[in-house]
């Protein structure tokens, strides 16, 4: 996932400085994207302004916007058709808090950021882990 974390956290970067806000993706936005682009999830377009509301812990520091897009991929990858009991997406769902938790001490984006978060390079760093999570996650749910 680091390769893909990579280039939408660079989104942008190529436009003068003024406008590189105006291009700027979330850490939901980001983790989304790039496990579509990994996993080859194939979402529409639009899939991914819904998860601009989860940038920044909702915008009130809270749920960690990087565990809510690896959630909602998970979700893409793991919901079955109905009628089903979920197993897999219970697990997976699971699993992520788990191994988020372990990695980052909390899902709480104050949390994250205040013993995370890079003083120049802000949250990109937590991104590339959340990718690396990420992984981590998948790979022991396709060995189940």
């Amino acid at each position: 996932m680091e390769k893909y974390v990579e280039i939408y956290n660079a989104f942008g970067k190529e436009k003068p400085v003024e406008e590189q806000p105006l291009y700027h993706m979330n850490c939901a936005e980001v983790l989304l994207r790039g496990a579509n682009d990994k996993y080859e999830i194939n979402l529409p377009e639009e899939s991914f302004r819904m998860l601009q509301g989860f940038g920044a812990g909702f915008y009130s520091e809270r749920t960690c916007g990087a565990f809510s897009g690896s959630l909602a991929a998970l979700s893409a990858m793991y919901t079955d058709e109905r009628p089903s009991d979920q197993a897999k997406m219970t697990r997976a769902a699971k699993l992520l808090v788990e191994e988020f938790e372990k990695e980052f001490g909390s899902l709480d984006c104050d949390y994250i950021k205040k013993h995370h978060r890079d003083e120049v390079a802000g949250c990109n760093p937590v991104k590339l882990r959340s990718g690396q999570v990420f992984d981590r996650v998948v790979a022991a749910l396709e060995q189940e």
